[in-house]
């Protein structure tokens, strides 16, 4: 019998959306939530989300030109995934699996929850 495995990997630019500030940034799911590659302070990490919400157009990722940092302090965590490639037929790039610092192959990343 034999088993195939997707390994993990650590994303590059060219697996995320963009990079603002030096940090990797990309959205992902429906409702608007945003990844970062690393564990960055949330001031300069939702200012790198705020300038990729600004490549769809819209004002910031409230989508609202009076939102402030503290209306997103709590919607913003760190966190671990995995990333493993997806099925280059289907529709999914890359996914990410949620682990902890100890699993092996796992990647720092701050998360902005939107939903």
């Amino acid at each position: 019998m034999t088993t195939t495995t997707n390994p993990s990997f650590t994303p590059t630019a060219d697996d995320m959306e963009a990079v603002h500030n030096g940090i990797l940034v990309t959205s992902y799911g429906e409702d608007g939530n945003m990844l970062a590659i690393g564990h960055h302070d949330p001031h300069r990490v939702l200012d790198a989300f705020n300038h990729l919400a600004h490549a769809y157009g819209l004002d910031n990722v409230a989508d609202d030109p009076n939102a402030n940092m503290d209306d997103w302090r709590d919607a913003i965590r760190h966190g671990w995934l995995t990333f493993h490639r997806g099925d280059p037929n289907g529709d999914l790039i890359w996914e990410g699996k949620a682990a902890t610092e100890n699993t092996p192959g796992a990647v720092a990343v701050t998360l902005l929850d939107v939903a």
